[in-house]
């Protein structure tokens, strides 16, 4: 595959976005591999002041402008874009509408396009219309595990997430305290409740656990309420809202354990990132499960509902540190295997493994 000029369709290019703020540890990497790089993006365009081979381009922010505008500019974008450059490749990042979108409006026809997507099928008809639509006009698709594309196909590749595990590692002696976290979007789907009671009936109940991480939707946000209602009087549950993706590395020192309560399809990164950064983890999506030996996810994986959760917190709690520290080392080696450096060799193996144009 010639190297020479990307199309990078993505969400977001807000570093300080929690949720999609390794959006700028993928275009370093594509800035190193790629002589020019052209990025669309759903959100407000941000000044470039890091790459001289990156262009950046979105929706204006305006609150005054509607559905269809928002559309034309996204439409004028693409077309100008295919117009002027001769591209060797489109990387559409969790985004499917975009790689639509580019498929019809491009005036280059034959870009070799790629999908990442790393989630559940979506509950919408018209988002599950657009996934469908995405998967037709993509040559490949990309994903982090056996669970995270929701529909099968010749076309999908499993080829693990990833993470700015550089930036996470970090090697632990010890455990400073027995203190939780809970990084995760504050959503129904995250199970954040069923975490929390678990929590507060084990015996670590009278510790520290944090949830970090913020609201986007209005169901969302009413969830947010709800909880910090039900938990107003745990002075020992406290909600942090959200963190830069950059000062996470920071925020995970001070914790030791970490719980995510997510269904299968929900291969979150946060599991990989804490525990690169030497957090012990709480899991149900057996999807992890590959990061550790048989013995430990006796300890790590929990089913989805409170008995069991309780259980492996109650079995933890009364472990030795060394042990602990034995479960974390060996996750954390594995969780290595699916740094952003290695995904992306992964996708160029994928996207070169079809015959040239």
């Amino acid at each position: 595959m010639n190297r020479k000029n990307l199309l990078y369709l993505n969400l977001s290019v807000d570093e300080k976005d929690v949720s999609l703020g390794f959006a700028k540890t993928w275009t370093d990497q594509f800035s190193k591999n790629f002589d020019n790089v052209d990025i669309i993006t759903l959100n407000k365009p941000v000044e470039n002041i890091d790459y001289q081979n990156v262009k950046i381009y979105g929706i204006a922010k305006d609150n005054k402008s509607t559905k269809f505008n928002k559309y034309k500019q996204i439409k004028n974008i693409i077309q100008k874009l295919t117009t002027e450059t001769n591209y060797d490749l489109c990387f559409s990042h969790m985004s499917p509408l975009l790689i639509v979108l580019t498929s019809i409006y491009s005036k280059t026809k034959n870009i070799p396009k790629v999908l990442w997507y790393t989630h559940p099928k979506p509950k919408e008809l018209s988002k599950r219309a657009i996934l469908l639509l995405s998967l037709f006009f993509s040559n490949k698709v990309v994903t982090a595990s056996n669970s995270s594309f929701p529909y099968k196909s010749k076309k999908v590749n499993i080829i693990g997430h990833a993470i700015d595990y550089e930036l996470f590692e970090s090697k632990r002696n010890n455990f400073l305290n027995k203190d939780f976290i809970i990084l995760s979007r504050i959503s129904q789907s995250k199970n954040i409740e069923l975490a929390l009671d678990s929590f507060l009936n084990s015996k670590f109940k009278n510790n520290l656990i944090t949830v970090v991480g913020d609201s986007v939707t209005t169901q969302d946000k009413e969830y947010k309420k709800f909880l910090e209602t039900r938990y107003k009087n745990n002075n020992n549950v406290i909600f942090e809202g959200k963190v830069p993706h950059n000062s996470l590395p920071t925020v995970l020192s001070n914790y030791s354990f970490h719980i995510n309560a997510t269904a299968s399809g929900f291969y979150d990164k946060s599991v990989l990132e804490t525990l690169s950064a030497g957090l012990f983890n709480f899991y149900s999506n057996t999807d992890y499960n590959k990061l550790f030996s048989e013995d430990m996810i006796t300890f790590t994986n929990f089913k989805l509902n409170n008995s069991s959760l309780t259980d492996n917190l109650n079995a933890v709690y009364d472990l030795k540190e060394e042990t602990l520290l034995e479960i974390v080392k060996f996750g954390q080696k594995n969780a290595s295997n699916e740094s952003i450096r290695t995904i992306f060799d992964r996708v160029v193996t994928t996207i070169e493994s079809w015959p040239s144009r």
